[in-house]
């Protein structure tokens, strides 16, 4: 077994810090598996509550894979959980903006609900997330 595919084993059985330990001590790796190793490490400093960390590597994993959307969202859920929502929906207009959506169609799907119920109200905002969502068939 590999190095990575026992830091995803460990993750998948909730041993984060375990998995840091591996993933922090593997080199030498394609630059696709480099591209996981950094996604692993970003999730799990995400699980870990280390939301800067895994922010950082994300933005890591994003500078070399700008369609990554696992990476995006992890930097915006990690945004989110620091009550930095200006930068949290920067992110998600900032790579929706660019790329189609996949795992995000459900995030605006919650925004939009959020905009019908009032919680967002910046026009800018508002009419991105729309624009957005229109274009990823999105709607509430």
């Amino acid at each position: 077994m590999t190095p990575l595919q026992k830091a995803k084993d460990l993750m998948d059985n909730g041993q984060y810090m375990s998995a840091v330990i591996i993933l922090q001590n593997i080199n030498g790796l394609s630059p696709k598996s480099e591209n996981y190793r950094l996604l692993f490490m970003s999730n799990c400093w995400y699980k870990l509550e280390e939301y800067q960390w895994a922010i950082d590597i994300a933005n890591n994993v994003l500078q070399k894979d700008e369609y990554n959307e696992i990476a995006s969202q992890i930097k915006y859920l990690s945004y989110c959980e620091l009550k930095d929502f200006d930068n949290a929906l920067a992110e998600i207009i900032h790579f929706l903006s660019f790329n189609e959506a996949d795992l995000y169609k459900v995030t605006l799907e919650e925004l939009l609900t959020d905009i019908r119920d009032g919680f967002i109200n910046d026009e800018d905002i508002v009419s991105k997330i729309k624009e957005l969502a229109l274009k990823n068939n999105c709607f509430e």
